[in-house]
């Protein structure tokens, strides 16, 4: 048990430099379109860049779950991501050491 929680540590450590790469890619986006810093929602963001990803999530989970969480601003809700999984990452390592 210990070695796995030691692996979803160090993912969910080493999957932080992607996150930055999304949430530059957001902020991107705002600068150089018409959205605002809270007006590109993540079905937004997913629907005009990921559509793939978009389809394939809405094939698997709740719809009307995902249409909730989804309305909220990809800035805010990936730098809260970013934040939660580097944090918990962290204290997992430390946990499970």
């Amino acid at each position: 048990m210990n070695k796995a929680g030691l692996y979803f540590a160090y993912i969910l450590i080493y999957t932080s430099p992607i996150q930055v790469g999304f949430i530059l890619w957001q902020l991107w986006i705002v600068f150089t379109s018409d959205y605002t810093f809270f007006g590109l929602s993540t079905k937004e963001f997913l629907v005009d860049n990921l559509k793939f990803l978009h389809d394939w999530v809405y094939s698997w989970f709740w719809n009307a779950l995902l249409d909730f969480f989804y309305q909220f601003p990809a800035l805010v809700m990936s730098t809260l991501k970013l934040v939660v999984n580097t944090w918990l990452g962290y204290w997992l390592l430390e946990k499970f050491k």
